[in-house]
């Protein structure tokens, strides 16, 4: 998906982000930074910052538990009908 993400849906989602990437589900790194005009982001892998593109992400975890698929945050995201 292209375009700008919806900043203020991902400021009303429960804080802090984490982010599962891809490939390793079991893991959920806590997210620094995202930029809603390009999609990139940093995370924190073990004490390091990581950038990557929202794309390379599987998942995002708010702070309840609740799943968000990376998708849902787009600009020009609908709901399924």
């Amino acid at each position: 998906m292209i375009g700008l993400l919806r900043m203020d849906y991902i400021n009303k989602l429960p804080h802090p982000l984490f982010v599962k990437l891809f490939g390793d589900k079991d893991q959920a790194w806590p997210v620094e930074t995202i930029d809603v005009e390009t999609g990139l982001m940093r995370i924190d892998v073990c004490g390091k910052l990581q950038r990557l593109h929202i794309g390379g992400v599987g998942e995002f975890v708010d702070a309840d538990g609740k799943l968000h698929d990376p998708e849902t945050l787009y600009s020009d995201y609908e709901e399924p009908k």
